[in-house]
């Protein structure tokens, strides 16, 4: 019997495990993953957000599917790695006050393969507060990216049918890359061409004719109202707030 949770969220996990192996000497702790439509970002981590019956703590590393379905595989990989960049300096030094993203997080990101830059590409920051990231040709995330997609190891089954957005590797990187030419399909193309195109759903361009938005913190959950398309960030959580629908 299909069990698309477990699909999906079995990917994640095994996606996880092969970088906490391969780059992290296995150092990082389990976490719960969740899919959150939170506008304008990939991904997050958030610490010690969930609690058993038991009192244990567990981290939280969230995805958003709305962006995932017309995005490369590799732009996925880079953002699971980023947060688990995240997760072990939260483990194992002092993070950035705010979600500010620091040189000792920046050095760590260096060190498994990605280079941290606030503009993606060569000669942007290392440090700040919103960064993104590009792979470091010949470095180690790159050649686990390879292994894990090779002989067809790894497999993303389902996707959002209505995805936005696009986040596609620079073309002049990913001639830098060097990878196997079926890794390099797998890993730069859009999920998307991967599945059959009829089924998704293309958003219709018009105005949102509603007057007022819900927006809700996915950190405290504290909710606001306003107009359409507001970007808004929670000040004790430092995190955008996304549209609820």
């Amino acid at each position: 019997m299909m069990q698309p949770t477990s699909e999906l969220y079995g990917a994640l996990q095994a996606a996880y495990e092969h970088f906490n192996s391969s780059l992290f000497d296995s150092k990082l702790p389990q976490v719960i993953f969740t899919a959150q439509r939170q506008k304008g970002v990939m991904g997050y981590f958030s610490p010690e957000r969930w609690v058993s019956k038991h009192g244990k703590t567990c981290h939280e590393i969230a995805i958003n599917p709305t962006y995932v379905g017309k995005s490369a595989l590799i732009e996925v990989f880079q953002t699971l790695v980023h947060e688990q960049c995240h997760l072990l300096q939260f483990c194992y030094g002092e993070p950035g006050r705010r979600g500010y993203h620091n040189k000792e997080w920046a050095d760590m990101m260096e060190a498994v393969g990605l280079m941290p830059s606030t503009t993606g590409r060569p000669g942007g920051k290392k440090t700040g507060e919103k960064m993104s990231d590009y792979p470091i040709p010949g470095g180690r995330f790159l050649k686990e990216c390879d292994s894990l997609v090779s002989g067809g190891r790894f497999d993303l089954p389902w996707v959002d049918r209505f995805a936005q957005g696009c986040s596609l590797p620079v073309p002049e990187l990913v001639q830098a890359y060097d990878l196997p030419s079926t890794s390099a399909v797998k890993l730069t193309t859009a999920v998307v061409e991967f599945f059959d195109k009829e089924s998704f759903v293309l958003p219709e361009e018009m105005k949102d004719s509603r007057n007022k938005v819900k927006y809700s913190c996915p950190g405290c959950g504290v909710n606001v109202w306003g107009k359409p398309a507001l970007s808004i960030k929670c000040g004790p959580c430092d995190l955008e707030f996304g549209e609820i629908n």
